[in-house]
This record gives structure tokens, sequence and C-alpha cells, in this order.
């Protein structure tokens, strides 16, 4: 059995580098990898939060959530923001219970509603946050800071990647008396990752908070081969 599993092994290994040789050109040749970042500032944040109420009644938990809901529609137009960009998922109810030792009490029916706003001015979430507050929505989730349009900024951040590779390999190339040729091969992976939310205290009261903007640092690289002139 040990006799066909280093069989097994040396076949793999012949065939990789193979494969590996396979991918390479035959003359004199360069490979270079380009990397790129670029920062950007968020041109839109996800707000997820919740209305939530908790009465002995469940359906007077339900209407207080829809009060909560109505009020927060209402507040959302008047301070200029458009309500058909919030987003609302099913009402959801459950039983809950304050535990002491062995003891187990009632508290009431937990009534809640999940809620979703796309804001494309991030200059005004501290306005829509207190347009929230204000309708007695306390449960602020996530805020999740991203792009409108990340494709035209990754396309952006790749060609940067791209003559990257190009000035690496002319530069190269240059060094050791040879000719830059043309491109052999290119290998590419996308690398795009979301932003993350930041929070910090505010300087002038510890107990508010604002939220501070993150610049959205979009990386990419790009491995070339060049054929060399001499």
């Amino acid at each position: 059995m040990r006799y066909y599993q280093y069989l097994l092994l040396a076949v793999m290994s012949a065939f990789s580098v193979s494969s590996l040789a396979a991918s390479l050109p035959d003359e004199p040749y360069i490979s270079v990898t380009g990397t790129a970042e670029l920062e950007v500032k968020p041109d839109q944040v996800i707000i997820q939060f919740q209305a939530s109420a908790l009465d002995r009644k469940g359906a007077l938990a339900k209407n207080k959530v829809d009060q909560q809901v109505e009020a927060l529609l209402i507040n959302l137009q008047q301070s200029g923001f458009n309500n058909k960009e919030l987003e609302s998922a099913d009402l959801y109810t459950r039983a809950e219970y304050d535990y002491q030792k062995d003891k187990r009490t009632f508290m009431g029916i937990r009534a809640t509603r999940d809620l979703t706003y796309r804001l494309t001015d991030i200059d005004k979430v501290n306005q829509f946050l207190d347009a929230v507050l204000a309708s007695d929505i306390e449960a602020i989730n996530q805020l999740q800071y991203g792009l409108q349009s990340p494709e035209k900024w990754q396309l952006e951040v790749r060609q940067m990647a791209v003559e990257d590779s190009v000035k690496k390999a002319s530069n190269l190339a240059k060094a050791y008396q040879a000719e830059l040729g043309k491109i052999y091969s290119v290998n590419y992976q996308n690398s795009y990752r979301e932003p993350m939310m930041m929070r910090a205290m505010s300087s002038e009261s510890p107990d508010t908070s604002t939220y501070q903007i993150n610049t959205i640092k979009l990386n990419d690289r790009v491995q070339a081969v060049f054929i060399l002139e001499p």
C-alpha cells in the first residue's frame, strides 16, 4: 500500500512541475506582481434597526410597534429623507420572561419589526439617527458603509495594479540591459472587501455617541509574465 502511495505522490509531483512549466514561455521572460491600493470615501450606508415593544397583551405590543413605525415615517419625511428607502420585515412576537433563581415570571409579549434604510447622503447619518430615536426606536443594530458603484472603483484600482506591473517589469528589464517585450500571461483574482463601521465616543459628552466614517480601502493585485528581448 505504501508503494502505491509513493507512486501516486510521484505522479502528482511530476504533473505539477509539468503544469508549471507549461504556463511559462520557453524564451527569456520576467514575472512580476503589480499591486495597488485606493482609499475611497463611502457614498452610502445601510442602517439596520428594530422597532420593539413589550406588553402583557400581544395585540397591544403590535400596536405600539406600528405606532413607532408610523412616527418614524413622519419624522423621516419632516427631516427630508425618502421613505421609499425604508425596508420593513414581517412583525414577529415572542413571550418574554424574567428569571430570578428558580422562579420564572412572565413579563409580557415582545413584538419586533426589523427595519433597514439605505442612506445615500452619509453626512446626514446623525440626523437620521435623531429621527429614529425621536420615534421611540432605540435598537440600532448596525451601520455598514459601502459604495453605490463598487465596480467603478474596482476597475480603477485594477488599472493601477496593471500599470504597476508594467512599471516594475520595465525597470527590471532595463536594470538587466534588456528590452521588455509583449505580455505572455496574466493571473488575476479580485480582492474587494466590504468596509467596517466605526463608532467613537463624543469628546464633548461621554454619554453621547457619534459615528465616524471610515474610508474604504480597495486593494488589488495582478501577476503578469512578459517576454524579454535582448
